[in-house]
C-alpha cells in the first residue's frame, strides 16, 4: 500500500465512488450489448478476446475465463459457431486439439462491442479540458501500471497461457512507480 503520508478518507470513498459508477456504466452497456447482440457476457468475452490476441486454442481460452469449465466453454463455442462468428480447425501443432478463429461476422460483432466502450470513453474525455484529459491519461496509465494488468489464472500455468505467477504480481504491485511529470 502507501508508505508516507495517510489517504485521506474523503478520496479514498470518492474514488470508490467513481469506480462503482464506472462499474455500473459498464455493467449497463455490457446488458445493452448481450441484448442488441443476442450473445451471453461469456460469448462477447470470447469474441473480445479473439479479437485481440487472434486465434487461440481451446485451452488457451479456458484459462483465460476464469470460472468457466470446458464443459460450458464448449457450449459457448458451439453457440458462436452457430451463429458463425468463430470457426473451429485442427491445431496444427498439436491434433487432439482445435483452434477457434473469428470470421468476419465475428469481427465486427467485437468491434461493436469495442466501440460501445469507445463511445463512453469519448464521453467521459469531451467532459473534460486538453489538460485534465492528458492529466487523466496519465493518472490512469500509473493506477494500471500499479494495480497490474495482468491475467491471473490459478488452473493454468505460465508457461501455457503467459500469465504470471501470483509472486510475480505480489512482487510487481510492490514496486513503487515514479511519477512523470504532466504539464
Amino acid at each position: 500500500m502507501t508508505v508516507g503520508k495517510p489517504l485521506d478518507p474523503e478520496q479514498v470513498a470518492d474514488v470508490r465512488d467513481f469506480i462503482m459508477f464506472l462499474g455500473e456504466k459498464f455493467k449497463n452497456s455490457t446488458e445493452d450489448f448481450e441484448d442488441f447482440s443476442k450473445c451471453s457476457i461469456q460469448e462477447i468475452t470470447v469474441l473480445k478476446m479473439l479479437a485481440q490476441r487472434g486465434p487461440l486454442v481451446v485451452k488457451n481460452i479456458a484459462c483465460r475465463l476464469n470460472g468457466v469449465s470446458l464443459s460450458s466453454l464448449t457450449r459457448v463455442l458451439d453457440r458462436l459457431e452457430e451463429s458463425e462468428y468463430i470457426t473451429r480447425s485442427l491445431n496444427r501443432d498439436d491434433r487432439r486439439s482445435f483452434r477457434i478463429s473469428l470470421t468476419e461476422k465475428g469481427n465486427k460483432m467485437a468491434e461493436a462491442y469495442q466501440h460501445k466502450f469507445e463511445l463512453m470513453a469519448l464521453g467521459i474525455l469531451d467532459a473534460l479540458t486538453t489538460a485534465e484529459r492528458l492529466i487523466l491519461v496519465e493518472l490512469y496509465s500509473k493506477v494500471r501500471i500499479r494495480l497490474g494488468d495482468t491475467d491471473i489464472s490459478l488452473t493454468c500455468s505460465p508457461d501455457t497461457n503467459g500469465t504470471a505467477s501470483i509472486s510475480e504480481l505480489e512482487m510487481a504491485n510492490r514496486t513503487e512507480i515514479p511519477a512523470r511529470n504532466v504539464r
